[in-house]
């Protein structure tokens, strides 16, 4: 990894088992897209535990503008520089829990992006 993370808790003191999985998982989805430019990972923990209550996981992802299938134009999204951002928020009521389901949701909107199913060197 040779980008900064960013990885920002709300409603909590930072976690060291999520931000740990965070890491992980950031691992696991560098082997499958290697291009990454930034990624900032925020966690929002309920501010009381009741039945119901859910984490939420906010990842925002800069990916090569040249990497996209189709131009940011007609996706309707925009580019900063050469830089694009996926974004991609998922709920859970564990916060480890989410962050697995949003780097899962991360790659799957990445193949969307790229067009591509296989591995980005």
């Amino acid at each position: 990894m040779i980008f900064p993370l960013q990885i920002e808790f709300q409603n909590t003191q930072p976690m060291e088992a999520v931000e740990s999985r965070i890491r992980q998982e950031l691992a696991e989805f560098e082997k499958f897209y290697s291009r990454l430019l930034s990624c900032r990972v925020e966690v929002e923990v309920p501010k009381d535990e009741h039945r119901g209550s859910v984490s939420k996981v906010r990842i925002d992802l800069g990916v090569p503008a040249k990497d996209a299938g189709t131009p940011a134009e007609l996706r309707g999204a925009e580019v900063k520089g050469d830089t694009e951002h996926l974004e991609v928020r998922v709920q859970h009521k564990d916060a480890s829990m989410a962050v697995h389901a949003a780097f899962n949701d991360a790659r799957r909107r990445l193949t969307e992006f790229t067009g591509a199913s296989h591995k980005q060197h």
